[in-house]
């Protein structure tokens, strides 16, 4: 029979992801008996920890592409999209991510005296024949799988911005206002736009909440708006509601 640290390295890379919780139920052990077993297999590179679980080390490039982010539920984000396009204002700069949700946003941005800033290529190009649309690209090392720009550049000439309004997803939300994001460049990079963005949307299509990735983005206490499609759950509508977070569903 197979010890306790292969079960778990069997079911992780199985699923991909897994709960300390699932883990226990299904190895009839304690919390604390799995909570310990994640951080040793995590000392030992065997699978990436996160708030609450585990993510498998054979998740392949930890994070999806624009092309695969862009087909998952399309019209939702459109909808989404929509609603914040009405907030761009003449004369407003604008920080877009290098999400999908944000694209739309692009697409969406009528075309009047304002600035954008982003990482994207495909804002980039969604923006191009908008004459009245300034837009600045933030260079730095081009991603193909994402189609963007990251690294230190990018972030130096964001850190030397103001923005108005900074518009972000993620690739999750737990019920306990967590954000979350699956790699290291995505991160970074939104951070220092969200550090720097003097009202902060965050677009978040449903299938997103109560999951939560490797790496923690931050707090939605950090954001003013939350825009999505339908309801959340009570846990996270209190959160929200705590901490002065407008919510449009």
């Amino acid at each position: 029979m197979k010890d306790r640290h292969s079960l778990i390295l069997d079911i992780l890379n199985q699923q991909g992801q897994v709960q300390v919780n699932e883990l226990a139920h299904l190895l009839k052990v304690s919390v604390e008996t799995i909570r310990r077993d994640l951080s040793f297999l995590s000392k030992q590179q065997l699978l990436y920890r996160t708030h609450g679980g585990a993510l498998s080390k054979k998740t392949d490039d930890i994070g999806s592409s624009f092309q695969l982010r862009q087909r998952t539920n399309a019209d939702i984000k459109k909808a989404i999209a929509e609603r914040v396009a009405e907030y761009v204002y003449e004369g407003a700069v604008i920080g877009l991510d290098a999400s999908s949700t944000s694209w739309y946003v692009a697409q969406l941005i009528p075309d009047i005296p304002c600035s954008v800033v982003t990482n994207s290529m495909h804002n980039i190009t969604a923006l191009v024949n908008k004459p009245n649309v300034k837009t600045i690209a933030t260079g730095g090392v081009y991603s193909a799988k994402y189609d963007a720009f990251y690294g230190p550049l990018s972030e130096y000439l964001l850190a030397r911005l103001h923005i108005d309004i900074g518009i972000f997803s993620c690739v999750g939300v737990d019920d306990n206002g967590a954000i979350w994001e699956s790699n290291e460049l995505n991160v970074a990079i939104k951070r220092k736009m969200m550090d720097v963005s003097g009202q902060k949307l965050l677009l978040v299509d449903p299938s997103k909440f109560g999951k939560q990735n490797l790496i923690q983005l931050g707090e939605i206490s950090q954001v003013d708006m939350l825009f999505t499609e339908g309801r959340i759950s009570e846990k996270l509508s209190a959160y929200c509601q705590k901490n002065n977070v407008t919510v449009f569903g």
